[in-house]
């Protein structure tokens, strides 16, 4: 009997779609939206587990980081320019919603980390504590994800440990804020506020997905090469124009 396993572009497609979820909050009630938005906290270290197996097999590391940083500058000059059509609730943060410079930046962290030149380890190891800091897109919980897959990625077991763990110390860190501002004698206010504010460690969900992927390229691999990286902004600047001229 054959595992049931999907490949790389199904993989992508996946977490296309779960990504549309989470971006049409505009569209849907507001808790369901919070239900969309614990399940695809997989999304942004499903690409970031991506990104890692694309630093082991591309032919240039150099181009491989150029594009990532390329798109993302193209991004963020489509989110300003789209920002200028759009009223103040509907406009795109240049970089809080652009996880292609968050990326791009995971990539150089780990590539210099592999460099094995002591100098490049410890700029690798600055900029990810510099990089936690919340000011990219998702980057506290993306960068450190990246370098626990570059560390585990030969060893299964350790890589799920290591996630776990990480789970864990968001859990502690983000309820540990978030409880005092909910009202615990109201079930969805306790939800909202996990949804909202505590929503991190779920992105635990991404292991059983990563056993059933197989890190093999499908026949339609190098059609879908640039699949992400048009689709990514696209999807985002049609919702933020449909909800800037649709929802009252």
């Amino acid at each position: 009997m054959h595992k049931l396993t999907y490949n790389r572009e199904a993989f992508k497609i996946i977490l296309m779609l779960l990504m549309v979820l989470d971006h049409i909050p505009y569209f849907i009630s507001p808790y369901l939206a919070d239900t969309f938005h614990l399940i695809t906290r997989v999304v942004a270290v499903g690409f970031g587990y991506l990104v890692i197996e694309g630093l082991q097999y591309t032919h240039s590391k150099r181009n491989y980081l150029f594009r990532l940083t390329g798109w993302g500058i193209f991004m963020g000059i489509g989110n300003f320019i789209l920002n200028q059509f759009l009223k103040p609730e509907y406009q795109m943060s240049i970089l809080g919603d652009n996880i292609f410079i968050t990326l791009a930046l995971g990539a150089v962290i780990v590539a210099l980390w592999n460099s094995n030149n002591r100098r490049n380890k410890f700029i690798s190891f600055a900029l990810l504590l510099i990089g936690c800091i919340p000011l990219l897109e998702g980057s506290y919980l993306l960068l450190p994800f990246m370098f626990i897959t570059n560390l585990t990625y030969e060893n299964v077991r350790q890589r799920d440990l290591s996630y776990l763990i990480l789970a864990i110390f968001f859990s502690i860190l983000e309820l540990s804020m978030s409880i005092p501002l909910m009202d615990l004698s109201n079930s969805l206010s306790i939800y909202d506020g996990i949804a909202m504010n505590a929503s991190s460690m779920f992105f635990i969900l991404i292991v059983p997905m990563l056993h059933l992927y197989n890190s093999q390229q499908g026949k339609m691999g190098h059609k879908f090469k640039y699949l992400f990286y048009i689709f990514y902004p696209a999807h985002l600047w049609i919702i933020h124009l449909l909800a800037n001229y649709v929802v009252n």
